[in-house]
């Protein structure tokens, strides 16, 4: 064999070779490259410090955490970590953080920045021990189990566990880890028996003990609708029509951002104005930011403090005819009210009526605490102050004056659990979603109970957590529930009409829907209260 043939072939062997060797460092660079930040689960304030909350990320062997005191940039590398949390204990007290993260791989190859969050400290207050949750029942449809519970009283509840076992007693394992107060369980079998259990995880990522049991017996549901909590009403049979009556809508768009294309940071409540104008309570924020009915950003009211004009805890917003804004802070138990041009016009403290509110709730010491979730303009001009801590409404006149308080605790009929957003009708009556109750209950201007509807349920006309309430201008009114992610429309006796679908007839891809808000040419605002955002739809 000649000389050149021989060279020819060790150029073509160690061409094999090279293009071998280039094609294993590629793979191993592309395997690298596709390492993925963290996705964020929470970013929450506890004791001064703020603890960071990620999923792994698949091939992560750190994570970075980087910090800024500015949105968007100028991120510093403040720590690195192993673990899929971490607490950063130099913060200070009113100021904002911005965080972001980065995962790293094998050779130190990192991600790219995942999505920011951000939080402002606040004043440490007196808090409520973290305990198990307590439940509230369970829904049995086809092929799955929807567990409920009811929120924990203290603000340092990071997240709920779910834990299910055969045995009563023993053999608990973990199914499901949840920032809301429901999960469902699709990992199950017709005839079996299981027996779920909850706890509370802290912003400490600290875990409470197992929570009371809670007995289930899968069946079809038409034969067995399941357990519910001791004491509640039997829970009805499942029964989906075969024909649902459904409402299409189109999705228009979504409101985001305020100024600067700042995120919105858990929005709670939105209405609108006399001229189109859309408030919506930024409760992360600790304002009421405006918009334009296109959705442009137009100006604020408010920012983070204890002082009058600020928020420490803002909830609800209401606008009345003439362009007044009335606020409520959850936290101060403070009403306020500004004019048109965002001015400071009245600044209220409910704790300084304390003593007469306990008189008109029964009670022998006066309330020192108020969770303020709505305050509403009544056609009069008095103010009426939802009270979701106290299960009651105390009416102001509307220069602040103290006028009395309805309700109180309990499932009879004018009493509330957990009352949470209100509307006025047309002819003057005051509609309340009684969340808890899992119904709406409808009040003269004087606070007395004239009726209600719907009521604990997962058939057409009945609810799981009713939240917002709207009324149209035919007096059609819906209302929101965070647990079925559903809007159901009633006409003006409560009796059930239609649910609102998207533009195929199906369910409406929405988040733990809150307030809600509903203009002339019935195009529905819709708060989604953990992805940050308003859904604007069209009603057809």
């Amino acid at each position: 064999m000649s000389s050149k043939v021989i060279s020819r072939n060790k150029l073509l062997y160690f061409s094999v070779v090279l293009l071998l060797s280039l094609f294993d460092v590629a793979t191993v660079f592309s395997a690298q490259d596709s390492i993925k930040p963290p996705v964020w689960i929470g970013i929450y304030v506890a004791a001064g410090k703020v603890g960071l909350k990620w999923t792994s990320a698949t091939g992560a062997i750190r994570y970075k955490i980087y910090r800024s005191i500015s949105s968007g940039g100028h991120y510093k590398l403040i720590a690195a970590t192993t673990d899929d949390s971490y607490i950063d204990p130099s913060v200070r007290i009113g100021e904002t953080y911005y965080y972001v993260l980065k995962s790293v791989g094998a050779g130190n190859k990192e991600s790219d920045y995942s999505e920011e969050r951000y939080i402002k400290i606040s004043v440490a207050k007196a808090t409520v021990p973290v305990q198990p949750p307590e439940w509230v029942g369970a829904l049995i449809g086809r092929r799955r189990i929807r567990l409920a519970w009811d929120p924990s009283a203290s603000p340092d509840v990071l997240a709920y566990n779910v834990y299910r076992s055969t045995d009563p007693n023993k053999g608990f394992q973990l199914i499901g880890s949840t920032q809301d107060t429901n999960l469902t369980d699709t990992d199950i079998r017709e005839g079996e028996t299981y027996y779920y259990a909850l706890s509370a995880l802290d912003k400490n990522f600290r875990e409470t003990r197992l929570g009371k049991v809670q007995t289930v017996l899968y069946a079809p549901p038409q034969e067995t609708p399941g357990a519910v909590k001791t004491g509640a009403p039997e829970m009805p049979p499942r029964i989906i029509p075969e024909k649902l009556t459904v409402r299409r809508t189109r999705r228009v768009g979504f409101i985001l951002r305020w100024k600067d294309r700042r995120p919105l940071f858990s929005p709670t409540d939105v209405v609108l104005g006399p001229d189109g104008k859309i408030y919506v309570s930024d409760t992360g924020d600790s304002m009421i930011q405006i918009f334009k009915p296109g959705g442009a950003f137009i100006r604020s009211i408010g920012e983070y403090g204890i002082k009058p004009g600020q928020f420490e805890k803002l909830l609800g917003v209401d606008v009345d005819r003439d362009g007044e804004v009335l606020a409520v802070d959850a936290y101060t138990g403070t009403i306020q009210k500004f004019d048109k041009k965002g001015r400071l016009i009245m600044y209220k403290k409910m704790l300084e009526d304390g003593k007469a509110i306990a008189v008109d709730l029964g009670r022998k010491k006066p309330i020192t605490e108020f969770g303020i979730i709505k305050g509403l303009f009544a056609p009069d001009g008095r103010l009426y102050i939802i009270d979701n801590f106290n299960d009651c409404v105390e009416i102001y006149s509307s220069t602040g004056q103290y006028i009395k308080t309805f309700g109180g605790k309990g499932r009879q009929d004018g009493k509330f659990l957990s009352p949470t957003f209100a509307i006025f009708g047309k002819n003057g009556h005051l509609y309340i979603s009684d969340c808890m109750n899992a119904r709406v209950q409808v009040f003269d201007k004087d606070g007395h109970f004239l009726w209600k509807f719907g009521g604990y349920g997962n058939i057409a006309g009945t609810f799981g957590r009713p939240k917002g309430i709207c009324i149209d201008k035919s007096g059609n009114i819906y209302v929101s529930d965070s647990m079925s992610n559903a809007i159901q429309v009633f006409d003006k006796h409560g009796r059930f009409r239609y649910a609102l679908a998207n533009e195929r007839g199906k369910q409406i891809d929405m988040a733990t829907p809150n307030g809600i808000a509903i203009d002339r040419n019935k195009r529905i605002y819709i708060v989604e209260k953990l992805v940050n955002r308003i859904q604007i739809r069209q009603v057809e």
